[in-house]
């Protein structure tokens, strides 16, 4: 009987039913940089994540060895000079790792200053391709914006059968330009037609969208951000078009503080993301929710990647004794597999390697169409 037992206990131990050990406080901190725009362009991807960033913070605030976490967190305003200043600040405060928000115009602005101060740093927002080139210590959470073209391309070619496509895109948004125009060339060598092809980001420009013959075209891939859609989106409904938009990753996150009416517009087309709001929930991802619902933020998937960033810091810093920086960068660029929100990811040679979804959008949530690991 006693061996019986015993065996018992160790299946259920096995099985996960051991109770979470709980951390007591060693009364030490580690003060992680916190590089956010929370004023000017890019104001919604700095407020979204630094509420998923808090609210990870709120769920796990101790290390194992009870060290607690907490942030400083300086305003990038959007700029490249304000995010240099708050660079520098950081490194003269000593910091072991830095967390940014920062979008990839301005973190590739800052490179050098980077591999200077020598901080390892989590980017969640940068998507460019060069990002990880010749960056000692800046990793991808964020899949790149090649995984994106490669994904977004051969969804349309393949899983949909889509020929013809138009693309509208931003020219004074280095993120939509640069997107848009690696997807055209993509999407050509797979034999595609880009039937238009049209810079949006002036009045002229919309006007000449507008004055288009747009039933020549299956899809219209979109590489604007959520203000710009929103136009584009009038456009469509005006004309009783009765084909998709399909959006880049963050579409929805950067339009969930739009007025209700706006919101609307989005109902029913396609999006890539990180993410998906239509599968299992874990619980982690609903205490999460619940705390990103205070803010308004509970869909926003630019909080969901601040909190996986989140969690990876976690990982290094619980396996790097008194938090060496070298050791924290190298398992930042190299990491084990790491439990996020809603999946397993990890990171090879400072690039995520994780799921990416094509979602529908709808009632402001995303709905799973495709997912591509």
């Amino acid at each position: 009987m006693m061996k019986f037992f015993t065996f018992v206990c160790v299946a259920l131990l096995l099985l996960g039913c051991e109770k979470e050990r709980k951390i007591i406080s060693s009364g030490k901190t580690i003060t992680i940089g916190v590089l956010a725009p929370l004023n000017g362009e890019n104001k919604r991807l700095g407020i979204q994540s630094l509420s998923g960033l808090e609210s990870a913070n709120k769920l796990n605030t101790y290390l194992n060895n009870g060290d607690k976490i907490v942030f400083k967190v300086l305003d990038t305003q959007s700029e490249t000079n304000a995010s240099a200043q708050a660079l520098a600040e950081l490194a003269e405060l000593n910091v072991s790792s830095t967390i940014s928000f920062m979008a990839s115009q301005n973190t590739l602005a800052l490179k050098d200053d980077f591999n200077r101060y020598k901080i390892p740093t989590l980017v969640t927002l940068a998507t460019d391709n060069n990002i990880t080139i010749n960056s000692k210590y800046l990793s991808q959470v964020c899949i790149d914006n090649n995984t994106q073209v490669v994904v977004l391309s051969h969804y349309v070619k393949d899983e949909i059968l889509v020929e013809n496509i138009g693309i509208v895109y931003d020219a004074d948004n280095y993120y939509s330009q640069k997107g848009a125009s690696s997807f055209k060339k993509y999407f050509l060598e797979l034999s595609g037609k880009v039937i238009f092809y049209i810079d949006v980001s002036t009045k002229e420009g919309l006007k000449k969208f507008d004055a288009l013959e747009k039933n020549n075209i299956d899809i219209l891939f979109n590489t604007s951000d959520a203000k710009k859609t929103v136009k584009i989106l009038k456009i469509m409904q005006t004309e009783n078009l009765t084909y998709k938009l399909l959006g880049t990753d963050g579409l929805l996150s950067s339009a969930l503080d739009m007025d209700e009416k706006s919101l609307e517009l989005f109902e029913n087309h396609y999006v890539l993301d990180h993410y998906t709001h239509s599968q299992k929930r874990s619980d982690k991802q609903k205490n999460l929710e619940k705390l990103l619902d205070k803010s308004g933020y509970k869909n926003s998937s630019y909080a969901f990647l601040a909190y996986d960033a989140y969690q990876l810091l976690l990982y290094a810093l619980n396996n790097c004794p008194e938090q060496d920086s070298i050791c924290i960068n190298s398992l930042l660029q190299n990491s084990d597999i790491v439990q996020g929100i809603s999946e397993n990811f990890s990171i090879l040679n400072s690039k995520a390697k994780r799921g990416v979804y094509i979602n529908k959008i709808k009632d402001a949530m995303l709905e799973k169409e495709v997912v591509v690991f």
